[in-house]
């Protein structure tokens, strides 16, 4: 009799549930932060870990196999997708990036590069749980005495208050090290319920402090080198999936990677040091840089949280010239809310999976060729009506994991680089150069390329996180002959083609992607309407990058030097920018550059205000 109700004791299961939670946090903190520090674990992570199933039970008035079975799954799943994440994003994810999972079905191809066998380590405790539904079954679990329990999760419920209560009281500066440090969970409530108090102290910075900031002279726009010198051309804007600027002027046997794009320089002025400055929102993001000149809000999407008003974008700008505006993008508006961003841009229609035929599918949606092949007939019949057009051509399919049909692989590639993940993504540039080369034929063809200027650049890195294996990272090494870094990773290329003013130039002063906007509105000969926190790229030589979420918290960019701040797994580390050697940490300009990029980031942000839902007021910056 005695042995029996031991065995029926409720505390049993909770031991079970306690030990396997126990396990499953340490291989967490192991997999995502490089150390399980148990002092973290047992006092900051486990509690509040597992006060819910402990309340459910005091609520239940009995301990159930069921309900911790299907909290352990949730969990499991939570614990896995949060893995995945970081593997390939080298971050920890935000609730606002838990928030997109009805958007992860465009991206699920991913899932294959990033799962391991051990993966499934999450999910063995099922056995477990299924071996004690069975033995309990019809043996009551009823809490006869629940004042242990209650006890239990009275200790629980204080201690997790006095961890989140502790973390509430600090800073976020990098997602991941405040994630290690102060728990993950307690990291979600911080974000969801921190107020960013900052806000209201914000000062709004002048044009000359902004310029000063950055280490240059202000001068006045209309004043800026080549002014106007593309006044009322056609605008066509191919925003590439995954480009990074290494890819330009490469050759891989024998074969450029970018023929068409490379032909095009010779009527182009090409930047080769634009810095990727996107957040959570990724292509979204590169979106908003381009149309609104203004940083995102790092953590989470910025076209998210846009309360509708009409913004002072580049779109509005080329609207009030009499510019026929046009977005093509062969996704459902839905996602990344481009249902809210595009109306709100100003574009006078949006071209969607609505539209574009749902064919030739490669990956997540349409090719690229039927894209550009689509919007070709909506612009010969915008050019019969008269029209002077700003298209935004956005392509799709170099989208990981980049895997081509053999109809649209254009490179021989080398043995070595067959199948891997690099040479996978090798042929999805060159067939994305490949069709916009058609674009461009086709532009020459209607007799408009002399007419127009035509702007392509990347929206983000493609070759990143854990799918680049050991070997892609030796074969990035042996095609670039240097070491593949984080600069081949983050420089994205920019080019503006504009025959007869422009001819084989190459710009090398430092800039991001904030700074495309108004290096655009210079040669169109257009005035800022609102403020901006980018500038022009030909008229300032320096610049003073933040950049959130993809690089730990505090960190910043100049054209000399890179400084990454401390993260999970690093500690701060400072480069050389050209050559992308570690030197001498310098403390002084460290100190210097991170207060002005404070400063820069607190200015965006004030500015950005304007656009977003109030309930959007939640601290949303790693650098910050």
């Amino acid at each position: 009799m005695i042995k029996t109700n031991k065995l029926n004791s409720p505390l049993i299961v909770l031991a079970i549930l306690s030990s396997i939670l126990l396990i499953k946090l340490g291989v967490f903190r192991t997999l995502i932060y490089g150390e399980v520090s148990w002092l973290r674990l047992l006092f900051v992570d486990f509690p509040i870990w597992m006060l819910l199933p402990v309340l459910l039970f005091v609520v239940l008035r009995r301990v159930s196999p069921v309900v911790a079975l299907i909290y352990n799954l949730i969990i499991s799943a939570l614990m896995v997708s949060i893995v995945w994440y970081e593997r390939y994003f080298q971050t920890v994810p935000s609730y606002f990036d838990l928030q997109q999972g009805d958007q992860a079905g465009s991206v699920m191809a991913t899932v294959s590069l990033l799962f391991t066998p051990l993966d499934l380590l999450f999910f063995a405790d099922i056995l477990i749980y299924v071996a004690l539904f069975v033995f309990y079954w019809n043996r009551p679990l009823t809490m006869k005495n629940r004042k242990k329990i209650g006890a239990a999760a009275f200790v629980l419920v204080v201690i997790s208050a006095v961890t989140t209560t502790v973390a509430l009281q600090k800073p976020i500066l990098d997602m991941t090290l405040f994630a290690k440090e102060q728990g993950f969970v307690q990291t979600q409530i911080v974000q969801a319920m921190q107020q960013n108090s900052a806000s209201a102290q914000m000062n709004l910075l002048s044009n000359e402090e902004l310029a000063r900031l950055k280490g240059n002279e202000f001068v006045p726009f209309a004043e800026h080198e080549r002014f106007g010198i593309a006044e009322d051309r056609h605008l066509f804007v191919i925003q590439v999936e995954s480009l990074q600027n290494f890819a330009i002027n490469q050759s891989i046997a024998g074969q450029e990677l970018t023929p068409n794009i490379n032909a095009l320089l010779g009527d182009s002025l090409y930047f080769d040091r634009m810095f990727q400055q996107i957040g959570a929102g990724n292509t979204s993001d590169a979106e908003w840089l381009l149309h609104m000149s203004l940083l995102t809000r790092g953590l989470d999407p910025t076209v998210n949280y846009l309360n509708g008003t009409e913004l002072p974008s580049l779109v509005d700008l080329l609207n009030d010239r009499d510019y026929y505006t046009t977005t093509y993008h062969a996704d459902e508006l839905k996602y990344w809310n481009r249902e809210e961003l595009y109306p709100a841009l100003g574009f006078d229609y949006a071209y969607s999976l609505n539209e574009i035929p749902n064919e030739d599918v490669i990956h997540i949606g349409p090719s690229d060729r039927v894209m550009f092949q689509f919007a070709e007939e909506e612009i010969r019949q915008q050019m019969a009506e008269g029209k002077k057009i700003y298209a935004n051509l956005m392509t799709m399919t170099s989208h990981t994991p980049f895997t081509m049909p053999e109809k649209d692989e254009y490179l021989e590639l080398p043995e070595a680089y067959e199948g891997s993940y690099t040479g996978d993504y090798l042929q999805s540039i060159r067939y994305a150069d490949e069709t916009i080369g058609e674009f461009i034929e086709f532009l020459k063809a209607e007799g408009i390329y002399e007419e127009s200027i035509i702007v392509i650049n990347g929206d983000h890195s493609g070759l990143h996180g854990t799918p680049m294996k050991v070997s892609d990272n030796n074969l990035m090494s042996e095609l670039l002959g240097h070491q593949y870094s984080l600069k081949d990773r983050f420089l994205l290329p920019f080019i503006i083609t504009a025959p007869g003013l422009f001819e084989s130039e190459v710009n090398s002063n430092f800039g991001g992607q904030v700074d495309m906007m108004p290096t655009i509105m210079n040669l169109m000969g257009m005035l800022p309407e609102a403020p901006m926190v980018g500038h022009n790229m030909l008229q300032y030589e320096n610049n003073l990058l933040a950049v959130r979420y993809y690089l730990p918290g505090g960190s910043y960019i100049t054209g000399d030097h890179m400084y990454l701040g401390q993260n999970a797994r690093y500690p701060e580390r400072y480069y050389d920018f050209d050559t992308m050697e570690r030197i001498e940490i310098d403390k002084e300009t460290i100190d210097k550059n991170q207060a002005n990029s404070l400063k820069i980031l607190d200015h965006s942000d004030a500015l950005l205000s304007n656009y977003l839902n109030e309930d959007a007021e939640e601290e949303s910056e790693e650098g910050s």
